[in-house]
């Protein structure tokens, strides 16, 4: 065959055959949009075995066969509902690619780009695989409520060895092409799509065999390993769960047969009450709200200039981000010293990348030459977008912004970062209130993905979409929410912080508070956050509450009095634990002022106290329109401030409790406070059994 030969043996598929016998297999993106991928998965595999059984062909080569970096799981659960036999038909795809590695003719996978999840899995069922030098790698699927499937779970262990397998998908993250080659994923790294084809098609003619042979564990070390992960996973996550119990129980005496077991179990995880609304909010909603920042429209507005108030621990954080994703940052406070010291975090940062290979060191000259650190307001001269980042304090709030506005370019955007004050009355100093928006980032900024987008009472439509097209830029996912005291993230969490201390002075012991909390799935008790933040802070963030129901005056006064003792927290080394300075221990301290109750609460309910308030001040911001969707205020309550992921978020934890059963539950709750205060659209809602979703649709 002396000439390029083109093939189609699926439509899913551009196939081409050269004079060697080698053939090169492209997706066909635009006939799988859509799709459920285990149709186009089987397709792939039925089109590898007519190929590789053609005596002309030597050997295969394969881009990514599926065309996005994540599974579209919706459209999988919904084939996954229709009866058909998916489990088993990725059963027979798997069987059929474990008799083609056995044929012995050579098949090589290319990875260029984003090679995270199935798009990576698919690679794995390769003999060997080249990868691009700017490809991205990893499984996330730990992240969204699921463990690697289709084989991933499986290759890794035989590929890396269970030792280095099994950490590296717990970690849920990803690695570049040279870390992924020094893990063992991938064989070779090359400098470009057309160099890898090249050298995929050498190797298959040199037709060497790979063996990834690594020492067996005894069934006491895959113990030890085991349990060393367990020590770092989630009980309260299915998905975590049936990741180890998968690796304990595996059967190693055949590739085929550990395979199978690893289907059985991640098909059985979609049976868990948990596992939807997980895959729904961390896959579905958080890829919906990155679309909407990278779809936002706006007319000549070009960002690549933006100021930052304030050098402290947020606004060093956003000057870093910024400069990250290629932005010219002039990061300013009152004085050089302390400009410089918020421009050092980013030195930080990229110290610690460039230890772990991430970046080098050119790479990390370029982005600390990005920041400017000044107390120059005029320094400030044509920033697109301004952020203010200082002190929660109005007044002074207020000074910062009117003394960098004259330096904002004509069409730009001014944006407050602030945890509670509201954006309305922030902007009524300015001139241009339509120019005026909030953007609430969380600490550390540089590891926390989300970011809260307030719209004042006068934010214009176009000052939204250029914020969406800042939180685009910085990879954060945004959530839009509406002005109202706190918003809607500290809202939420204010009421935790509540319950716990409306708890403790009902005289529950702390140490049972901060136990069930945990137990709950909170990552951290509250008392510990209070501590953390500070009893005074949290004062101050009262003070700027227009009013106080009683709950909220009780705590107050009892914070208060707290803090007039010298508890006010870690920093003052006191406060709901006292802390020992010499070696960082804390113990958590009982107040003797408080009576202790006399019959401990049934084991549970405090669970859900704390669990219910968060979610009942959800649906009132829901109704009163701080928040306009469930799906912001599921992925709001987990990614900003905490609220245990197993649930999938506020909502979500409404649906999987029963609406009727959460009520009920709320209306017992109401003698403990007037943050149980149930709104009066709940109720019949609760008598139609409502869900707030069904599947991976919102029915508000």
């Amino acid at each position: 065959m002396t000439n390029e030969q083109q093939h189609k043996k699926s439509t899913y598929f551009h196939l081409q055959q050269d004079q060697h016998g080698l053939v090169h297999i492209r997706p066909n993106r635009s006939e799988m949009s859509g799709e459920n991928y285990v149709t186009p998965l089987a397709a792939f595999v039925n089109t590898l075995s007519d190929v590789l059984q053609s005596s002309e062909v030597n050997g295969v080569v394969y881009e990514s066969i599926i065309p996005d970096t994540d599974l579209d799981y919706a459209t999988f659960y919904a084939y996954l509902k229709t009866g058909n036999a998916a489990k088993q038909e990725v059963d027979t795809l798997l069987a059929k690619l474990v008799a083609l590695k056995d044929a012995g003719k050579p098949i090589v996978a290319i990875l260029h780009g984003d090679n995270v999840g199935l798009r990576l899995a698919t690679a794995l069922w390769s003999d060997y695989r080249i990868a691009v030098a700017d490809a991205i790698l990893g499984f996330t699927e730990l992240k969204q409520g699921l463990f690697p499937g289709f084989g991933a779970t499986t290759n890794c262990i035989h590929l890396l060895g269970l030792p280095k397998a099994l950490p590296f998908l717990f970690s849920a993250s990803t690695v570049s092409a040279k870390q992924a080659q020094t893990l063992g994923l991938v064989n070779q790294v090359v400098s470009s799509l057309e160099v890898a084809i090249a050298v995929a098609k050498k190797w298959i003619t040199d037709a060497p065999r790979v063996e990834n042979v690594h020492e067996r564990p005894t069934a006491e070390q895959v113990q030890q390993i085991v349990d060393t992960a367990r020590e770092k996973s989630n009980p309260l996550i299915p998905a975590h769960r049936a990741l180890l119990n998968y690796v304990t129980a595996q059967d190693q005496s055949s590739l085929l047969t550990a395979l199978r077991q690893e289907n059985e179990a991640w098909f059985g995880l979609w049976e868990a009450p948990e596992t939807l609304p997980m895959v729904r909010t961390f896959s579905q909603h958080v890829q919906q709200a990155k679309k909407a920042g990278s779809e936002a429209v706006t007319d000549n507005f070009y960002l690549k200039k933006i100021g930052v108030l304030g050098a402290g621990i947020m606004g060093s954080g956003i000057a870093y981000e910024a400069a990250r994703a290629g932005l010219a940052v002039v990061l300013k406070d009152v004085d050089q010293a302390a400009a410089e010291r918020g421009k050092a975090y980013a030195e930080k940062v990229t110290d610690r990348q460039v230890q772990r290979q991430e970046r080098d060191a050119s790479s990390q000259q370029a982005l600390l030459a990005r920041i400017q650190a000044t107390h120059y307001a005029q320094d400030l001269q044509d920033a697109d977008i301004i952020i203010e980042a200082v002190f929660e304090n109005q007044e002074l709030k207020a000074e910062v912004t009117l003394e960098s506005l004259p330096y904002l370019r004509a069409n730009g955007v001014f944006a407050s970062n602030t945890t509670s004050l509201p954006i309305t009355q922030l902007a009524s100093v300015v001139a241009a209130p339509q120019q005026f928006i909030g953007m609430h980032f969380f600490s550390p900024v540089d590891r926390m993905p989300l970011v809260e987008i307030i719209r004042g009472e006068q934010t214009s439509e176009e000052t939204l979409q250029k914020a969406l097209v800042l939180a685009h830029r910085l990879q954060k996912i945004p959530i839009v929410v509406f002005d109202s005291p706190a918003f809607f993230t500290s809202r939420i969490f204010f009421n935790y912080l509540l319950e716990a201390i409306s708890m403790l002075l009902e005289g529950i012991p702390a140490q049972l508070i901060e136990e069930e909390a945990r137990q709950a799935g909170f990552a951290i008790g509250p008392l510990a956050v209070l501590d953390e933040i500070s009893l005074t802070l949290m004062l101050q963030v009262y003070d700027q509450l227009p009013a106080l129901h009683a709950s909220q005056q009780r705590c107050y006064a009892y914070l208060r009095s707290l803090v007039e003792q010298g508890r006010q927290g870690r920093k003052s080394g006191q406060g709901f634990y006292d802390y020992q300075q010499e070696t960082g221990k804390k113990n958590i301290w009982n107040d003797p002022s408080i009576a202790a109750i006399a019959t401990s609460p049934a084991r549970g309910s405090l669970q859900k106290r704390l669990l219910h308030v968060m979610a009942l001040d959800s649906y009132r911001c829901l109704v009163e329109g701080v928040v306009t969707k469930p799906a912001d205020a599921d992925i709001g309550s987990v990614l900003g401030v905490g609220y245990p992921i197993h649930t999938g978020g506020v909502f979500s934890h409404i649906d999987q409790v029963g609406i009727h059963a959460f009520v009920e539950d709320c209306q017992n709750f109401s003698p403990f406070g007037e943050q149980w205060h149930m709104p009066e659209s709940l109720v019949p809602l609760a008598s139609k059994n409502f869900n707030f979703y069904h599947d991976f649709q919102s029915n508000w």
